[in-house]
């Protein structure tokens, strides 16, 4: 009978379903990082993004067969090292699409309607009249970098609002522009033309300091940044730079290229920067998908051999990154 290895935390229906599956074989770590001793009969194993996946851990478990992150994120695993062992390494894109736009959303607003200024305010014995106005989307300008699964529900959700919308993402269709009603942009022309630049692609060697000292001054300076995907695709220091110049009014921020961010950065003290830890699968909902489909993909496996979602994903946005 295989091993299973679960390496993170998972939902109580989940694993119930797992070891139903896996009577007795089942071992639930308390540590993200597993032991040589754990890893050295597991065929299978179940982890979030706090399992580094590294050429070591794989060097420890020679009956590794399956790999399956309840993440819709895969920077965290050598995908290399698992290709060279035949490991397959599968994920769950679609278990978080829905709280990551609720999470962009409420960021951008929180921005565009000065929400953050609010409680503080009446702490003050301060009113409306003592602050400034806010922003309507409504009729805004939206560029999304990446129109994926994320990408392409905060277009729809953009349009309901009223914005007009464009986007950057050379590996999709032409025919799915236009389903969405979205208009196709190259680089400079999002940049130029954006009221709000929203990232939603994956952390890969070409999107790596996608925003940067070359990208940022060709925004608009009346335009926020939002970046719900990984924190390394802006480069972070040259984005506190151009906010201090004022080449960008301001930034809406969950991921960052230091987390937890350490207390001495400046964008804590920034009233422009909007920021939230990293939670944007972070919901009950969320957990409960990504435990259910992650568990069903090792069932599935074991029992049929059928597997979904298996990495690299085959899309062109994917170069592994340099170890």
């Amino acid at each position: 009978m295989a091993k299973v290895l679960v390496a993170d935390t998972f939902t109580g229906n989940a694993l119930a379903a797992l070891r139903a599956a896996f009577p007795g074989q089942v071992e639930v770590t308390s540590t993200f990082s597993p032991l040589a001793e754990q890893l050295a009969e597991t065929e299978y194993l179940l982890i979030r993004s706090r399992t580094k996946i590294t050429p070591e851990l794989i060097a420890q478990a020679p009956r590794l067969r399956l790999i399956v992150t309840a993440t819709s994120g895969f920077d965290h695993i050598d995908l290399s090292a698992c290709e060279t062992r035949d490991i397959r390494v599968l994920f769950t894109p679609e278990a978080n699409v829905t709280s990551v736009v609720e999470l962009t959303f409420g960021l951008i607003l929180t921005l565009f309607r000065r929400l953050n200024e609010m409680k503080p305010a009446i702490k003050s014995a301060k009113w409306k009249d003592d602050l400034s106005w806010g922003e309507e989307l409504c009729g805004q300008h939206l560029g999304i970098v990446g129109l994926g699964r994320i990408g392409s529900r905060v277009a729809q959700v953009a349009k309901a609002f009223g914005m007009e919308v464009a986007a950057l993402d050379p590996y999709v269709s032409d025919e799915t522009f236009s389903r969405l009603g979205v208009e196709r942009m190259g680089l400079m022309e999002i940049l130029t033309s954006s009221d709000v630049l929203t990232l939603h692609v994956p952390y890969t060697k070409e999107t790596h300091y996608l925003i940067n000292h070359q990208t940022l001054p060709h925004m608009n300076p009346d335009a926020i940044l939002v970046n719900t995907s990984r924190g390394p695709v802006v480069a972070e220091t040259e984005l506190v730079e151009a906010l201090e110049l004022k080449q960008l009014r301001g930034a809406c921020l969950d991921v960052f290229e230091r987390e937890p961010v350490v207390h001495t950065s400046k964008m804590l003290n920034m009233a422009n920067v909007v920021m939230s830890c990293h939670v944007g699968a972070y919901t009950e909902q969320a957990f409960q998908r990504a435990s259910a489909v992650a568990v069903k993909k090792v069932i599935d496996f074991h029992s049929t051999g059928e597997f979904s979602d298996s990495l690299p994903p085959p899309f062109p946005w994917y170069q592994p990154l340099p170890r």
